[in-house]
């Protein structure tokens, strides 16, 4: 079977949007920390969660390796599709499977990653702006930096949002209707102002607020999905069972204190007791 390569653009993307991610958040902190003419400890709590959780995905997705066969693609496809080997926590039975990409074989279930360029085990998928693979190992991880972007979406818009009212009262007026003031702060109406009138007043943060609202509401919304369906087993990872797992499955054995600090990817993997030790991560 021929490789399929991924396009261009998926090439380009795979390497861009980690770095646009980066640096508009780094353009998010310094401007709140301007804007808010002083240090604020809770954004700055909420910053360092969403980087250290940053560097755990990276780190777990990294360093996870696929518990591969000795058989090549060479040998006798049969024989080894008859073998399976039992999982120890569902019961599920497990085939092997050829990878095309890295030419061995492995145990299910067992995905491809075209950016990551080598498999994975219970892969959900592949996050362009984080730059790296979502598994099962770093699913807590990637629900907390996703909560803890919307938080600091949040916080970033009360502090921007005042700044942007106050250079637009001309314009907008003291008696004018809520409408009109959301219109005012909305990109488009902004933008059309300075291409009919010349006037950029505030056009930077306008923009800045507006993408801080939507990936505010994208971040909620993706992450309490993702925690919906590892509690009510609808992973992607477990595509053959319906396996519900428990909070402390999800972010670990530290408790309440994986929301402080993600101990897992920075000091171990999922548990204290190395329950994924078999999954293929060493």
């Amino acid at each position: 079977m021929e490789k399929i390569r991924p396009g261009k653009f998926y090439e380009v993307a795979f390497k861009i949007c980690p770095v646009l991610a980066l640096i508009f958040s780094l353009l998010v902190t310094i401007t709140t920390l301007y804007l808010n003419e002083g240090l604020s400890l809770i954004f700055i709590f909420i910053s360092i969660q969403v980087y250290l959780n940053w560097y755990s995905i990276c780190k777990i997705s990294s360093n996870a390796r696929t518990m591969r066969d000795n058989y090549t693609k060479n040998d006798n496809i049969a024989s080894v599709a008859i073998r399976i080997t039992q999982e120890e926590d569902s019961g599920t039975k497990l085939k092997y499977w050829y990878c095309e990409y890295c030419t061995c074989y492995t145990y299910r279930p067992t995905q491809h990653c075209r950016a990551c360029k080598k498999c994975f085990h219970y892969r959900d998928h592949h996050c362009f702006f984080i730059g790296g693979c979502i598994l099962q190992l770093n699913m807590g991880n990637f629900i907390l930096i996703c909560f803890y972007t919307s938080l600091a979406c949040c916080y970033s818009s009360t502090i921007i949002g005042p700044h942007i009212y106050d250079s637009l009262s001309e314009i907008i007026g003291e008696k004018s209707s809520y409408i009109n003031i959301f219109l005012n702060f909305c990109f488009p109406v902004a933008f059309a102002r300075f291409l009919i009138t010349g006037q950029g007043t505030c056009l930077f943060l306008i923009i800045l607020f507006n993408s801080l609202i939507s990936v505010s509401i994208v971040c909620f919304l993706y992450g309490s999905w993702k925690l919906f369906c590892c509690l009510s087993g609808k992973q992607r990872y477990y595509p053959h069972v319906a396996r519900r797992v428990e909070l402390k499955e999800i972010f670990g054995s530290y408790g309440i204190w994986n929301f402080i600090f993600p101990y897992n990817g920075l000091l171990g993997l999922g548990d204290l007791n190395g329950k994924y030790s078999g999954d293929g991560v060493k």
